[in-house]
């Protein structure tokens, strides 16, 4: 079963997700307390510039609330960004998020592929850079990427941020799985910062909201900022979105507690499928790529366990599967069913 995104389950009975890589841990509570609070603001538009968010957010980010802009989602302000920027020639991985080079191709962009190598872990290595000589307006990384799992090095991401700066290339950072990581910020844009960078960033993994729908770019340039808040729906953050957004900013000691059962999952996974003689490429993401036998995610699915099958990737093939990082007594599920499928 291919699909375009993880997490289509509407039409599935009693199937046990792990296409979609959200915390298994589920929402917190202060963000659900938030939400149903907030009922009575149904009534009234949202605050268009969720101002009080942007602050909260500012103090979070330790840049100016001028250079944040809110959205639905990610995936809002990914085309939102290319919207307003209409890059005429741009540059992104394979395999990594399809939206952006769909965004791109809706806009009418000539979109380049850099083909991330197998042999190296998917991990993008200055080659890359090399390819920025081009020409470029506009190039998307993500970090740690997805479906790979895998993060851009420190030094490689600081070579990357002032390439772009010299060449006139807008440098679009997807961090929306970065919040999983353990020393998060050592490996963000954020340390690198400059006028051509834009980073995104989401609230739908880490803490759970996928059906809230608020993501966030903090842009280098505050009139880039004041562009993309411009354009696309007016109120494009709910009320119900922006006050729990405010609600998980605080929540410092889920945010620790996350990172380190994901972890600590994400190695008893890879290791059990390595048993049994799955290839798993290492993640720093709560989610794992595993290359394997065409045919899985059908035989996965009568096991009444959905993953998701990643041959609709550029740069992937028949085989490749990712699969989220879940509670214990999931992935145990998980490694019982894949044991099944492979061994019969």
């Amino acid at each position: 079963m291919i699909q375009q995104h993880g997490g289509n389950i509407s039409q599935l009975n009693d199937v046990l997700d792990f296409s979609a890589n959200i915390n298994p841990l589920g929402a917190p509570d202060s963000v659900k307390k938030a939400v149903i609070d907030c009922v009575s603001a149904i009534e009234r538009y949202p605050d268009p510039y969720s101002t009080e968010l942007r602050k909260k957010l500012a103090e979070h980010e330790g840049v100016s609330a001028e250079n944040i802009v809110c959205g639905n989602g990610a995936d809002d302000l990914i085309f939102r960004i290319v919207n307003v920027l209409k890059p005429k020639k741009a540059l992104v991985c394979a395999p990594t998020f399809t939206e952006y080079s769909r965004a791109l191709t809706e806009n009418g962009s000539e979109v380049h592929e850099h083909f991330l190598a197998e042999d190296n872990c998917f991990a993008m290595s200055e080659s890359f850079l090399a390819e920025l000589g081009g020409g470029f307006d506009m190039c998307f990384i993500c970090t740690p990427n997805n479906p790979t799992g895998c993060l851009i090095a420190p030094d490689v991401l600081k070579k990357l941020a002032r390439k772009c700066a010299e060449k006139g290339t807008i440098l679009v950072c997807d961090e929306c799985f970065l919040g999983f990581v353990e020393g998060a910020e050592r490996y963000s844009l954020a340390c690198f910062l400059n006028e051509n960078c834009i980073i995104l960033k989401a609230f739908t993994k880490l803490y759970a909201m996928a059906g809230i729908r608020l993501g966030y770019a903090v842009c280098g340039n505050r009139s880039v900022a004041g562009m993309i808040q411009k354009i696309g729906q007016f109120w494009s953050v709910s009320a119900l979105a922006q006050r729990a957004g405010i609600a998980a900013l605080s929540e410092d000691e889920y945010v620790r507690k996350s990172r380190a059962y994901i972890s600590e999952e994400r190695r008893f996974l890879a290791a059990e499928m390595s048993a049994l003689g799955v290839k798993v490429f290492d993640s720093a993401a709560n989610f794992l790529l595993l290359k394997s036998c065409a045919g899985l995610a059908e035989k996965m699915i009568a096991e009444g366990i959905l993953i998701r099958d990643c041959s609709n990737f550029s740069g992937l093939s028949d085989g490749f599967y990712r699969v989220a990082v879940r509670t214990h007594d999931e992935n145990i599920r998980l490694i019982s069913a894949l044991g099944r499928c492979i061994n019969g």
